[in-house]
């Protein structure tokens, strides 16, 4: 079957186009960056629909909307900053999350079969991450001359599901920003 060629109009093309100094961005919008060692921001580029469950929160929050919000790709496509030291509590997806490191060095943590193990990443190194592992990030360091450290973050699906672990939820819960379960 061939796939049915279309030559849309330049201004339906510019309405998919994401300037980097365009992207909104907000340091809120997840319990956790409320929380000492766990401060970023976001950049919601594409994707990354709030999912409709009451309990349930997008990966980048509720403050991050898409900057390009009229398209349903399949995956979203979001820019995560923090300073060293700051990054994400362990939290799992339902679908892939896949990381390139584009400014900085940072660690990614996850819980293996023997125990949590890390890997450092470097510019432009990768590292993909399967529905379920739970996962964490941080920045180590940032280029030179630079406070922060970049990665971008592609998630699989329109309303990806994220769930902080229990370990996380009891912190965010010691530190008040979690609701205690009854």
């Amino acid at each position: 079957m061939a796939i049915k060629v279309v030559q849309p109009p330049k201004e339906d093309v510019l309405k998919c186009v994401a300037r980097y100094e365009s992207i909104n961005s907000t340091d809120k919008g997840l319990p956790d960056q409320e929380v000492e060692g766990f401060r970023r921001t976001f950049r919601n580029v594409l994707g990354f629909q709030d999912p409709e469950g009451e309990d349930e929160f997008s990966p980048l929050g509720d403050d991050a909307k898409p900057y390009i919000s009229h398209l349903q790709p399949g995956f979203g496509i979001g820019y995560v900053s923090a300073r060293p030291g700051q990054g994400v509590m362990m939290h799992t997806h339902d679908t892939n999350e896949t990381f390139v490191v584009t400014e900085g060095t940072w660690i990614f943590e996850w819980e293996g079969d023997t125990g949590d193990e890390r890997i450092i990443l470097k510019e432009k190194d990768v590292v993909s991450f399967s529905p379920g592992i739970q996962r964490r990030f941080e920045c180590m360091s940032a280029r030179e001359g630079e406070q922060e450290g970049e990665i971008m973050a592609v998630i699989g699906g329109d309303t990806p599901v994220a769930e902080f672990s229990p370990e996380a939820v009891e912190r965010m819960q010691k530190e008040g920003v979690w609701p205690e379960t009854a």
